[in-house]
């Protein structure tokens, strides 16, 4: 790894970002902002708040403390930092440019890990984020509570590797429904959603544009059953299976779908669950396992809110706050393209916390340290 030792910690983390590989549109809009920026260009910009939410400090102001630390002053390249002029950076920066990259990014993953119909799933759901009403008034929500909500497309390869692929960021007031067909792009990918975006006419319009699906019925789904197939084996990973059918779901006055498949589950927990797909090439183990591994974007939200910056919004704006939310979902990228490049078994947040330690070191250290065997 002697290709390391010219690079920190932090580098290397951030080297992956290729700003020359943006549109010429981007790179004008860089141009134009270093144009009117004394000290704060837009690199240097990026490299504090990336570290800001990577390290989860919690305000522009503790951002200015850490710079007491000469090494991160080096690091970053500047003497000293106002949190009033990088306040005042943050609500400039491009949402489209921030998009750019968190792009550039995702791309880089899915070269290096390419996904499939038969190799990954794509897990659909939002997230909302709670705010101060009085100090976010534009992010509607209840009558007391101001919000934002992250809509998310989670590319799931397996258990150990999961990134986040696309995203919509709306106010937290806005139903998942209306977004769900923003984060549909891949003709046969098998798209796997929680019941809150169950709709008849949605499924039908997935099954005839050649999208795949996974998601549960509602208790007061409709059901007429065609055919039952009969079970080789009944146990899957969480309970066991109870049938699998072939079926059309609606009735009366409601809209009635294409013939689907029906797969009943009763798990560990004793819980049934209703698992309907247009996935009739697997077994209905897999379709089980399909559905449970949704469980897996629970968890990446649950990574982001405890262990990066993204309950505490640094910026009162609108603009300033959904470019946090951008960040966050950059700095995640970046580490899983270390992961990647490792090969190793090591999470996000184990991967995060030595980066914690020897983000000043040098890189070989902080990657022999997860390197496998």
């Amino acid at each position: 790894m002697d290709k390391y030792n010219s690079k920190t910690t932090f580098q290397k983390w951030f080297s992956a970002i290729n700003f020359e590989e943006l549109s010429e549109k981007a790179k004008n809009w860089i141009y134009q902002f270093d144009s009117y920026s004394k000290k704060l260009d837009f690199t240097t910009a990026i490299k504090i708040l990336l570290h800001a939410v990577y390290e989860e400090l919690p305000s522009y102001r503790e951002i200015d403390r850490a710079f007491m630390d000469r090494r991160l002053c080096e690091e970053i390249g500047i003497d000293s930092l106002c949190y009033s002029s990088l306040s005042r950076k943050t609500t400039e920066i491009s949402q489209e440019v921030l998009m750019e990259i968190f792009t550039q990014l995702a791309r880089k993953v899915s070269e290096q890990r390419p996904s499939s119909k038969t190799t990954s799933l794509q897990l659909v759901d939002s997230t909302t984020i709670p705010l101060n009403k009085r100090q976010f008034p534009w992010a509607t929500f209840r009558k007391t509570k101001a919000g934002i909500k992250l809509h998310l497309n989670l590319c799931y390869l397996d258990k150990d590797n999961q990134y986040p692929e696309n995203f919509t960021i709306t106010n937290a007031e806005e139903h998942d429904r209306n977004h769900f067909e923003c984060l549909v792009d891949k003709t046969e990918a098998t798209y796997v959603v929680d019941r809150g975006y169950f709709d008849y006419q949605l499924l039908d319009r997935l099954h005839y544009d050649g999208y795949f699906f996974v998601t549960r019925t509602k208790s007061n789904t409709t059901i007429t059953v065609l055919e039952q197939i009969e079970l080789a084996n009944r146990k899957t990973t969480d309970g066991q299976i109870i049938s699998d059918q072939h079926v059309i779901l609606g009735g009366g006055n409601n809209h009635v779908t294409e013939r689907f498949r029906l797969v009943t589950v009763l798990t560990k927990g004793q819980r049934l669950l209703r698992i309907v797909t247009n996935r009739f090439d697997v077994s209905p183990n897999e379709i089980a396992d399909m559905y449970q591994a949704r469980w897996q974007i629970e968890l990446f939200f649950k990574h982001l809110k405890q262990n990066l910056t993204i309950k505490q919004l640094y910026s009162r704006s609108e603009q300033g706050a959904i470019n946090q939310v951008i960040l966050t979902l950059i700095a995640t990228l970046l580490t899983y393209l270390i992961k990647i490049e490792l090969n190793s078994a090591a999470t996000l947040f184990q991967l995060k916390r030595s980066f914690h330690y020897l983000r000043f070191e040098s890189a070989e250290i902080w990657l022999k340290r997860h390197t496998p065997g």
